[in-house]
């Protein structure tokens, strides 16, 4: 099931947060699960956390270097360092700032890479005021991701029948970098047909399950 992420270092208020945002989103109809993560000691981490968990928005505190949850001590990191890594490999995926500190001068350096920076205080206020571009942001990822796989199901199918227009490429490998698919190159055609049904059939599957998740939004 899609989830919305929330990154805190203190526990008690991501668990408040958790609560504030699961009510909201009963009150419009949404099943979206929320869940809470203290903050990985490797900003890489973060990569693997949100496809192994089916995350479609992410939501992080700006002081993620404030408390300890080991025996390591608090992350060397804040959240606008975090998503500076993120935008590395996610330029498009759904991240917004939830903290008591939204005027910071480092979170108002990245505000372009936030969906927004929301103030813990008006949220705590008005959850059902901030929720709902949530829920939107939800939806408009997943609706993308659904696109962008039917465009890359679509490309292989046309080049592995024998369309080779040099366009049709440029633009399979530009999805396969996006989307992190695995390319092999077009040296061999009967690997590369074989490589690709495979491809196109896992993709049918993964499209299917998509769709599913986004009907019941």
């Amino acid at each position: 099931m899609a989830k919305i992420a929330i990154v805190d270092d203190n526990k008690d208020q991501s668990g408040t947060v958790k609560t504030n945002i699961e009510i909201a989103l009963a009150e419009i109809g949404s099943d979206l699960e929320v869940i809470t993560s203290v903050p990985f000691k490797d900003p890489n981490s973060y990569f693997d956390f949100i496809e192994q968990n089916e995350i479609c928005v992410l939501i992080l505190d700006e002081m993620l270097n404030d408390q300890s949850n080991d025996e390591n001590g608090p992350v060397d990191y804040k959240g606008s360092d975090l998503i500076t890594t993120l935008r590395t490999k996610l330029p498009d995926f759904p991240i917004f700032a939830l903290t008591v500190i939204p005027t910071d001068g480092d979170l108002k350096e990245k505000y372009s890479l936030y969906e927004d920076i929301i103030s813990r205080k008006e949220f705590y206020d008005d959850a059902n005021k901030y929720v709902p571009k949530f829920w939107r942001a939800a939806k408009n990822y997943l609706k993308e991701n659904i696109d962008e796989l039917s465009e890359f199901n679509q490309l292989t199918t046309d080049i592995s029948g024998g369309n080779t227009d040099p366009e049709l490429i440029k633009k399979l490998q530009a999805l396969q970098v996006k989307l992190e698919m695995p390319f092999s190159g077009f040296d061999d055609r009967n690997s590369w047909l074989k490589e690709y049904e495979s491809q196109i059939n896992s993709l049918e599957k993964l499209n299917e399950t998509i769709k599913s998740k986004l009907d019941k939004k």
